[in-house]
């Protein structure tokens, strides 16, 4: 399942779900180059070298498995074709790349500051 597919309170039980392993992948660095520069095989073979049981488990929630039952049933010819179908969601990427360039870019102000004048 794509994750612009879920909706209200479903869409909330799957962020919940996916905030640990997403953590996890996305405060890997050389997941952040790759991601920078675009470069999905390099992204792609990092992750499944570097973080295989968050992949399992990030690829089970989205379709609504647990992740011990799903990693025992995928095998070399059903993850490919998950992997592509979660990597080729622009969602996805867009976590990803937002996530490398948000990481590079600097505010010139405080987040709290208001840039607005207050009225008098």
């Amino acid at each position: 399942m794509k994750i612009s597919d879920f909706k209200g309170e479903e869409a909330l039980d799957v962020l919940a779900e996916l905030i640990e392993p997403a953590a996890a992948i996305m405060s890997d660095k050389d997941i952040a180059e790759f991601a920078r520069k675009k470069n999905r095989v390099m992204l792609i073979k990092t992750l499944i070298k570097n973080h295989k049981a968050e992949v399992i488990e990030v690829m089970a929630v989205l379709d609504r498995e647990d992740p011990r039952q799903y990693a025992e049933k995928v095998n070399l010819f059903t993850l490919p074709k998950k992997l592509l179908e979660v990597f080729n969601d622009p969602d996805v990427m867009s976590l990803f790349t937002s996530q490398g360039q948000s990481a590079e870019e600097t505010s010139s102000t405080s987040a709290l500051e208001s840039t607005e004048e207050s009225a008098r």
